[in-house]
């Protein structure tokens, strides 16, 4: 099982404390939710800057913003209110830290302390955010590609009626002239950006970022074009593959051209005009159960589960009808490894209204292994979860896989099962896995014609089924054949035209494969056609009173070691004179 609820926080290190504490006021634009302790024009200003982040950064990556995950801002006046929530060290201790980003699967926060900004912990968010817009897109990526394009908008800014983003990285260029460059062929397959040495991950950022910017602002157009080819490839292939089959025998020329760029005094940044936006919402007082839930939200991304606890249930104290709380909850258990604490808890958010597809991705589990699997028609719930989830985030690649293998336990699937896999086939192309469910629904629901050629081209040398979901989609493949090629067989005989039932049998032999498991079956219904073929001779010769002929059959046929034992005792009978 995938690492899914594994938290992704972000931080840097400030050393800024003031006291107090100051209300919360909320507002809830189309792209996020943000809950502010600072005044009305603070914060009206900062969303109207990070709006412009959104809209270029998706307009220039054509990112579906209605794809994204939930978002929620959440800004503190001064860092002591903000300290409380900040990241846990391994030691325990906390971080000084004045900002964050928390990243899980269907909802991600920022925090921040106002008082705290300055431009490094600005592109921290913007990096981090940069990895929220691209999640939308669950299609694998290089390391290099999905951190270099992070830090390239992390230097997002607006300039009046100006955004610019692509100014050098001073610190980033001090590292590739101090440290050196990896080589291109190791770097751009390399499978992660952490490395277990510091100083070779900042390499690696700083390389990251350098040959991104060089990728997109070189002033050969044909480095763009071999950018889109190169994510292209590695969706299908492996890094070392994929820098073969784009750069091939120019990467010296590439790497030379790459090395003459990052030593240049003068770099190409954009500069666009601002985007049209609506102005920010009027903020509202934030009720008080939101904000315990939210602030709970945060403290379990910062690894503060007893805090985090603390505000879950206060927040259902304060309203027992809404669902945060216990989603909070839900989590906490989760990461405990408590599961079917976990399980209770989703149940009573998703009771209350919850849309966090996640928590019906848990409750669908617990129908195969936890507290619900013994329950009546367990299979068939365990699909509507999952389909539940995937009305709420029909960009999420697990909730097809899970509802795929959840299909394949379920005997009488419907039309509206097939849609959903049908719809993740064709958000997910490259997925062989969801191919094998679609193709097992479509049987189940009489359509083998369609079903066999689905599975006949994901069975390829070349496709991405793992070896045990290539045995499974092995044996569907063969049952099915074997199936159709007996039913052929038994309408052949029923005419008593066995020529026509042997060139069944040969014509289904090698379509089926090889395997020992299905060499014993064929092996076992060739005996078998050839001992009926020789009993409806038997049984002609002896009705048309040739009884030489068919004692001497019978004799042959008592030889066979595999004869039924009812059909030896009536050729024995034969044999002996009287058939």
């Amino acid at each position: 099982m995938k690492l899914r609820w594994a938290p992704c926080i972000f931080a840097i290190i400030t050393s800024h404390a003031l006291g107090g504490e100051a209300a919360w006021k909320m507002a809830t634009t189309p792209n996020y939710q943000i809950l502010s302790q600072l005044d009305d024009r603070e914060t009206a200003q900062w969303m109207r800057d990070f709006d412009q982040y959104i809209l270029s950064i998706s307009d220039l990556m054509k990112i579906d913003v209605r794809a994204l995950p939930p978002l929620t801002v959440v800004i503190f006046a001064r860092d002591k209110d903000y300290t409380p929530y900040k990241l846990l060290r391994p030691d325990g201790t906390t971080a000084n830290v004045y900002g964050q980003f928390i990243r899980r699967q269907t909802w991600s926060m920022i925090a921040m302390a106002f008082d705290a900004l300055d431009e490094r912990s600005r592109r921290t968010i913007d990096h981090e955010a940069t990895h929220w817009m691209m999640s939308v897109d669950q299609s694998t990526q290089p390391a290099w590609f999905s951190e270099g394009i992070a830090e390239l908008f992390s230097t997002f800014e607006r300039r009046g009626d100006k955004v610019a983003w692509g100014t050098p990285i001073t610190d980033h260029l001090r590292t590739l002239h101090d440290s050196g460059v990896m080589p291109l062929a190791q770097f751009l397959a390399e499978p992660s950006a952490l490395f277990d040495r510091e100083d070779h991950t900042e390499r690696f950022y700083a390389q990251a970022w350098a040959f991104t910017h060089f990728m997109m602002f070189a002033r050969d157009p044909r480095y763009r074009q071999l950018l889109v080819e190169f994510l292209q490839t590695f969706r299908t292939q492996s890094g070392p593959a994929t820098v073969n089959a784009v750069f091939g025998a120019t990467l010296p020329d590439v790497e030379r051209e790459f090395h003459i760029y990052i030593d240049q005094r003068r770099w190409t940044n954009m500069v666009q005009p601002v985007k049209p936006a609506q102005e920010p919402p009027a903020l509202q007082p934030a009720p008080p159960a939101l904000v315990e839930a939210s602030l709970g939200r945060l403290a379990l991304g910062a690894g503060r589960q007893d805090l985090a606890r603390q505000h879950a249930e206060k927040a259902i104290d304060l309203d027992s009808s809404a669902p945060d709380g216990h989603a909070v909850l839900a989590y906490l258990a989760l990461d405990g490894n408590h599961q079917d604490l976990a399980v209770s808890q989703a149940e009573a958010a998703l009771a209350r209204g919850s849309k966090d597809s996640e928590l019906f991705i848990l409750t669908g589990d617990s129908y195969l292994s936890g507290p619900n699997s013994l329950k009546p028609d367990a299979t068939r719930a365990r699909v509507t979860m999952y389909e539940n989830a995937i009305n709420l985030s029909p960009w999420r690649l697990e909730a097809y896989e899970r509802l795929s293998d959840a299909l394949m336990a379920l005997e009488k699937p419907t039309a509206e099962d097939a849609k959903f896999v049908n719809v993740g086939i064709r958000a997910f192309p490259g997925d062989d896995w969801l191919r094998v469910g679609g193709a097992v629904v479509d049987d189940r629901l009489g359509h083998r014609d369609a079903a066999l050629p689905a599975l006949d081209v994901v069975l390829q040398p070349n496709s991405k089924l793992n070896p045990q979901q290539r045995d499974f989609a092995t044996n569907v493949r063969g049952q099915w054949l074997i199936q159709t090629m007996n039913e052929e067989i038994a309408a052949a005989r029923d005419k008593g035209d066995f020529t026509q039932a042997r060139a069944v049998f040969s014509r289904y032999r090698d379509r089926i494969g090889k395997s020992p498991q299905m060499d014993s079956y064929m092996q076992d219904t060739d005996a078998r056609l050839e001992m009926d073929e020789s009993m409806a001779k038997y049984e002609a010769l002896v009705h048309d009173k040739k009884n030489a002929q068919a004692r001497a059959l019978a004799k042959e046929l008592l030889t066979r070691p595999d004869l039924p034992a009812n059909l030896r005792r009536y050729l024995e009978r034969g044999a002996g004179g009287s058939p």
